[in-house]
């Protein structure tokens, strides 16, 4: 059973804060708003602990996801490469890659996807989604 000594002085557990407070013995903090900004502070402290680049790498995604769905009103689309490259489409970031049985290389990104075409052009695609055998059967 805990103990309720009301009469204990403490410091607040928050950084920021370090008021002498009393109350309850398992108080830690002098107020909601320091409890608050201690857990804002814990979560932003986590997040850093992240690489950095897994941020930029979602933020790729992200953009070329974007880019691909703006061009492909469709099921299927035609675009100039050099159009995709000036909208920012990086085609080195892609969620995955698929092989059809003419050994055609296809690149994903989540729900679309993209191989190239002639003459500079590139063949944007809504991947079909076929719960049996997941999307990646569809081209087999």
């Amino acid at each position: 059973m805990a103990n309720f000594d009301i009469d204990s002085e403490r410091r607040c557990a928050y950084s920021g804060c370090g008021r002498i407070f009393s109350g309850r013995a398992d108080k830690v903090f002098c107020s909601d708003q320091c409890r608050n900004a201690a857990g804002r502070q814990k979560r932003r402290k986590e997040k850093w602990n992240e690489p950095e680049c897994f941020d930029y790498i979602n933020r790729m995604l992200k953009r070329n996801h974007w880019i691909l769905k703006q061009h492909c009103e469709g099921d299927l689309a035609e675009v100039n490469k050099w159009l995709l490259l000036d909208r920012g489409f990086n085609f080195k970031f892609m969620t995955g890659l698929a092989d059809s049985k003419d050994g055609t290389v296809f690149k994903v990104c989540y729900d679309y996807g993209w191989t190239d075409g002639d003459e500079g052009k590139i063949l944007i695609f809504k991947l079909p989604w076929i719960v049996n055998d997941g999307w990646y059967g569809s081209f087999k």
